[in-house]
């Protein structure tokens, strides 16, 4: 889905209410990815804010087991509409309100990109199953008590001999 700068022009207060929803592959191929967005232009800024709800098919990281994680992302991101520094090749300090993505003179946000880069972005890092997950369920199929690996029996008959 595209949003179009110039029908966003053309709107009452330069405003729009966005309504996503699309299945991603890469969360979860049963269950859609739902956004309600709204888009507004304040001079050479198209902020757009909102909420977007995901489900993830995840992996424990403690336990293995496969599970489905919720998101309930809230976004606020500026885009504007021109180059935000025309001289890429000079240095310069990024300030706190410079999060700023700028368009490059294209005429259109798309909204698919967007919503799909705002789910990765805010995937934690560990990924838990439940709050109070052992570790222990699915490990013990995974971890060999008995550490003796038979490819390596061959490396048990060489002799080293010392000069």
């Amino acid at each position: 889905m595209k949003l179009k700068l110039s029908e966003l022009e053309n709107k009452i207060n330069k405003e729009q209410e966005i309504n996503f929803s699309q299945i991603y592959e890469e969360f979860n191929k049963n269950v859609p990815t739902e956004a309600k967005l709204h888009a507004k232009i304040i001079g050479d800024y198209i902020k757009i804010e909102g909420t977007i709800k995901a489900a993830l098919n995840a992996v424990c990281d403690k336990c293995l087991k496969e599970f489905t994680k919720e998101l309930n992302i809230n976004v606020d991101e500026v885009f504007i509409k021109g180059c935000l520094n025309d001289n890429y090749n000079e240095e310069f300090e990024i300030k706190s309100d410079c999060f700023i993505e700028d368009l490059n003179g294209k005429n259109e946000i798309d909204i698919t990109d967007f919503v799909y880069q705002s789910v990765i972005l805010n995937i934690p890092n560990k990924l838990v199953c439940d709050i109070n997950c052992n570790g222990n369920e699915n490990l013990n199929k995974y971890i060999k008590t008995d550490f003796s690996d038979p490819r390596l029996e061959i490396f048990k008959n060489i002799k080293i001999e010392k000069e």
